[in-house]
């Protein structure tokens, strides 16, 4: 969740109407064949939740995590991703990880990001060879052993990091500052994954945020911008003759299969939205205008899906039921699934 947001959720939600209520629907105990969903929810009123997706019916059930484990997710959770047979959700508000079996979304550990008694406000997790990293707002990212499950080192960044990715054997991190919006940070850092340490500094532009890899050694960083005079653009960094481009071409957020990387646009001044598709192997825009904006109210994301499909993250003008909205390789809308509050991730069980 970008730092703008933080504002116009708190100046949408005194002007909107309450979370529609939306039929429970019964869930296997095993999870295959659909989608988990992670809903952001509104800051500061710990109302983020976790949704099933059921792909063979095309049916949702809503509050997954509050039901299997008797307590609420936390408040705005901000990143998740699958790795092992754990997923790992980043809860920004609340302050923790948490940790839960990939097979029964029953709760593993609930990891407390508070720092000599200072909460680390969680944001983005990667990882790597056995390690979880999770960025922090306190201006620190953490190193988790997957099997204790604990914190193991904290490295030193820049001002309210964000981003993540792995390209080779470094892990870089995107310095957003973007708690102090009038003086953000411009920098993407490089940490050496055999040191653990800073090796490296990029000038990337304002406010840093979403980043990807490919398989050429390049990194790929969505540099925010102000949302207005400063345009979001997309950032290449090539990593083995160290350069920086922009490439300029809008982009919000990232998602990539194979060697082709689809780029979702939110445009905060006509409140339009749009996905592009660049070719990484060319280096190259195929096409500017994938999807229709018009099937789209608020695009928060887009994740690539199997068979040539992707998925749309709508979030309804961030205070309505999100839904995920499916398209083919045409870029032309075959199905919509109400989801919960601000649907910002996913995660794919065949």
């Amino acid at each position: 969740m970008n730092s703008i947001k933080y504002f116009l959720i708190t100046l949408l939600f005194l002007v909107s109407c309450k979370k529609e209520t939306v039929e429970d629907i019964p869930m296997a105990n095993s999870l295959e064949n659909g989608i988990l969903v992670l809903n952001e929810g509104l800051f500061q009123h710990n109302n983020s939740s976790l949704s099933w997706v059921n792909l063979a019916t095309n049916e949702a059930k809503h509050e997954v995590f509050l039901n299997k484990n008797s307590r609420p997710l936390g408040d705005t959770g901000n990143d998740m991703i699958a790795y092992g047979g754990k997923i790992y959700i980043a809860v920004t508000g609340s302050s923790t990880l948490e940790v839960l079996d990939r097979k029964t979304l029953q709760s593993i550990k609930q990891i407390q990001f508070n720092y000599n008694n200072q909460s680390q406000e969680p944001r983005n997790i990667s990882f790597h060879e056995g390690n979880v990293f999770v960025s922090s707002f306190d201006g620190y990212v953490s190193v988790i052993d997957t099997t204790a499950l604990k914190i193991q080192q904290r490295i030193k960044v820049g001002r309210n990091p964000e981003g993540l990715c792995i390209q080779n054997q470094s892990l870089y991190v995107a310095n957003s500052g973007g708690l102090d919006f009038q003086n953000v940070d411009t920098t993407v850092f490089e940490i050496d994954l055999n040191s653990m340490s800073v090796v490296d500094t990029f000038v990337v532009g304002a406010n840093p945020g979403d980043m990807i890899s490919d398989d050429f050694n390049n990194v790929y960083v969505v540099k925010r911008g102000n949302y207005s005079s400063d345009p979001s653009e997309l950032i290449r960094i090539n990593t083995m003759d160290q350069t920086v481009s922009n490439l300029g071409i809008p982009v919000s957020t990232l998602s990539k299969r194979g060697n082709l990387m689809y780029l979702s646009y939110f445009n905060h001044n006509t409140a339009s939205s749009e996905v592009s598709i660049f070719d990484c192997s060319t280096q190259s825009l195929i096409d500017p205008s994938f999807i229709d904006n018009q099937e789209i109210t608020t695009l928060y994301g887009v994740e690539a899906f199997k068979e040539n499909q992707i998925i749309c993250l709508d979030a309804m003008s961030f205070t309505n039921t999100g839904y995920l909205r499916f398209f083919n390789q045409f870029g032309n809308q075959t199905k919509s699934i109400q989801v919960g509050l601000n649907p910002n991730s996913i995660l794919h069980y065949e």
